[in-house]
């Protein structure tokens, strides 16, 4: 009689009789690859999604180590850079060694099928095995994205914590005993990789063309034009002073991602504003899409592509709100902890997966790189790596795998754990590793912010708490059983609260999600199949891609909303804003001291440049100095009046000016407020640019009470 599982995830009649075709094709292929030109480049093609993203772990965890270990030395990061070229031949040499292929076979079930005449039988036994993981997941997922209180939401955590356990109870736990044996999914194909490149390489232009403003820009590339123009790492506060304050906690000096892309701008003799839109956005589109490809590629258990192409969708079509996941994706990419959500997280999973089926050694190693790469990406890593291990430990241990359980835990957290202690003592505390600006959000925040709500929140609840049901079997279900497992337990409402507590991590703690890889498993939902309903499954493979599509683009907000496509390449600013950054900055009669001007603008000089400094780079980072010390509200008080609010009192702005050490006012000729108080605040015009981004620039004349 036929196994229950073999009835939920077997390949159907028509599947098994096409499986010989298909083998033959595949084989036919692989052998042909040696011969002549379109056979090598095929053969390339669909090894490209393996080398580049493998190549780019291992590149950037060495870089990792070596901006770390200059954390001690102090070397200009140009002269880290050059010695990281010098020893890129040496990584390419062991990434070539480290891709040594494991045994490829063809996936296998867990058990031998049944005939179909005996499907009809196992109705019954798969209503009673899976009727309450399914109705669970959702029930839980209707809770989570239609609920509106505490109460609805304790249903969505405890329904979502049967469904998960009550599915990793319902398949097999059974685990190949034998390298080679374990259904390790199919080889990428040239006409995959093909399908892979192009749409990676679509959305590596694509990505240049998005105008999307992050107020979180005035940081990450700040800090690059300040070591590419500067040659060093700003340990203290480089926004606010030139290092006379402490470093906030946005700038903690584990990441060197920054770091790289400053030294390599210093190196090619580019704005590091350039390097980072023009040269660096694309390269990390192509990593997440690749990154993505991979993890479909090893947990779907069917028809990778079609899975992979709703996961694209999804991403593309369900990602505008601010913190939204996808939102992390193309519109933030060059953002650490975007290339660590997207990229870095799916990468674990599948190394996970490799090492578990495989037994590759090279898999463990090429996870504890990850881990190096990911602390040089974000500090978020040094939270969510070993939540990510944890969970993953979890199911291992539970089906008695005790050794593969510490290995895999110690490979994807020890670097993170060991980085984030030794910055505790040296550099006092790993508060300073995080950044705090606000408490803990709301569960249902959380989870709209990773799933959404409404029907997508539904979609992606059940795509999260199916999980165990619908990927491959074998290690994909026991590790999504795992890493879901863990988010819901956390969800549970006081948990996170707790964990806040003790940790100090509280804002960032929304974060927690991120361990599961929700694009990869929406885009599995598009692969479903019901057992021994032929013809249902013949209409499935059609309808259900074009319906979650099609409900992603109605009920979502895709990422060119508001006509945020530009016609060309272009940095992550209005190029008005640009024009006049940079006219701001060529001035030849500014003067010393601060430059006070509209917040837009204050946002994007120090993108543009170190040599002028601004009153307001962002008002979000005054809350590390007391938001309500003098320092603070003189900063609050003078954006204000340069955003023409005419609520400001003029003599406490002269005051202010003073204090703060205001040297020049730049301000738009629409904003008449500046211009009436001129008389009064001493301001003298000595400069005037013509639209767009028509400005008008007043020196001040009052000597000031203080620096700045």
């Amino acid at each position: 009689m036929t196994k229950v599982e073999d009835a939920v995830v077997a390949p159907a009649p028509a599947d098994r009789e096409t499986a010989p075709i298909a083998d033959a094709a595949a084989e036919a292929s692989r052998s042909g690859r040696g011969r002549g030109l379109i056979g090598r480049l095929n053969a390339g093609v669909a090894a490209a999604p393996v080398l580049f993203t493998d190549a780019a772990v291992v590149g950037f965890a060495l870089w990792t180590l070596l901006y770390h270990l200059n954390l001690g030395l102090n070397l200009r990061p140009s002269v880290v850079f050059l010695g990281w070229v010098v020893l890129l031949p040496l990584v390419a040499y062991v990434t070539w060694k480290l891709r040594r292929r494991d045994p490829v076979v063809r996936p296998a079930d867990d058990e031998p099928a049944g005939t179909p005449a005996e499907a009809p039988a196992d109705r019954m036994a798969l209503l009673r095995r899976y009727a309450l993981p399914v109705g669970a997941a959702i029930g839980a997922a209707l809770f989570a994205s239609f609920g509106t209180g505490m109460v609805t939401w304790w249903f969505a955590a405890v329904l979502g914590l049967v469904s998960v356990i009550s599915a990793w109870l319902a398949v097999s736990r059974r685990w190949p005993t034998a390298v080679g044996a374990a259904p390790a999914g199919r080889e990428t194909t040239p006409t995959q990789g093909w399908v892979v490149l192009v749409v990676s390489l679509a959305a590596a232009y694509f990505a240049t063309l998005i105008g999307r403003v992050s107020l979180d820009d005035v940081f990450y590339v700040g800090k690059s034009v300040w070591v590419a123009e500067r040659d060093e790492i700003p340990f203290r506060d480089f926004l606010f002073t030139e290092g006379v304050l402490p470093a906030g906690s946005a700038n903690p000096p584990l990441p060197s991602f920054e770091v790289f892309i400053g030294a390599m701008a210093r190196v090619l003799h580019v704005h590091a504003a350039s390097a980072t839109w023009y040269v660096l956005l694309p390269v990390l589109a192509v990593f997440a899409i690749f990154a993505l490809w991979r993890l479909v590629q090893r947990w779907a258990p069917r028809r990778p592509l079609v899975a992979f192409g709703v996961a694209a969708a999804y991403i593309l079509l369900v990602a505008y709100f601010a913190d939204s996941l996808n939102t992390y994706h193309l519109p933030r990419l060059t953002q650490g902890k975007s290339v660590f959500v997207h990229a870095l997280i799916p990468l674990a999973w599948v190394y996970l997966t490799d090492y578990l089926e495989r037994r590759s050694r090279r898999s463990l190693i090429l996870l504890a790189l990850l881990s190096v790469a990911s602390v040089g990406y974000t500090t978020t890593a040094v939270m969510l790596l070993p939540l990510l291990g944890a969970a993953a430990g979890v199911v291992l241990l539970a089906t008695r795998r005790v050794r593969e359980a510490v290995l895999c835990f110690a490979a994807v957290s020890l670097y993170p754990v060991l980085s984030g202690a030794l910055v505790q003592v040296l550099r006092g505390g790993i508060e300073t590793t995080v950044a705090t600006y606000a408490p803990l959000l709301p569960l249902r925040t959380i989870y709209e912010l990773t799933l959404w709500l409404g029907i997508l929140g539904v979609i992606a609840g059940l795509a999260v708490w199916w999980s165990p049901l619908l990927l491959r079997a074998g290690a994909p279900r026991q590790l999504a059983a795992g890493a879901v497992l863990a988010v819901t337990v956390l969800m549970i409402p006081g948990l996170l609260k707790v964990a806040g507590d003790l940790s100090g991590l509280r804002a960032v703690l929304w974060r927690v999600p991120w361990i599961l890889p929700v694009p990869a498993l929406v885009g599995m939902l598009a692969v479903i199949r019901l057992p021994a309903l032929a013809r249902v499954n013949r209409v499935l493979a059609f309808a259900l891609p074009a319906v979650l599509v099609c409900v992603f683009y109605t009920q979502g907000k895709p990422m060119w909303t508001d006509d945020l496509v530009q016609t060309k390449p272009t940095w992550r600013m209005p190029e008005a804003r640009k024009a006049s950054s940079f006219w701001i900055k060529n001035l030849d009669n500014r003067p010393p001291g601060l430059v006070l001007a509209p917040s837009s603008v204050m946002r994007a000089l120090p993108q543009v440049t170190t040599e002028v400094r601004v009153v307001l780079p962002r008002d979000l980072y005054l809350t590390d100095y007391g938001i309500d010390t003098e320092f603070s509200r003189d900063r609050l008080l003078l954006a204000r009046f340069a955003d023409a609010d005419r609520t400001v009192s003029i003599y406490e702005v002269d005051a202010a000016m003073r204090r703060v050490g205001v040297g020049l006012v730049c301000v738009w000729k629409s904003n008449t407020l500046v211009a009436d108080a001129a008389p009064y605040l001493g301001l003298e015009r000595i400069a005037s640019r013509k639209p767009p981004g028509a400005m008008y620039c007043y020196r001040t004349t009052a000597s000031p009470t203080a620096g700045g």
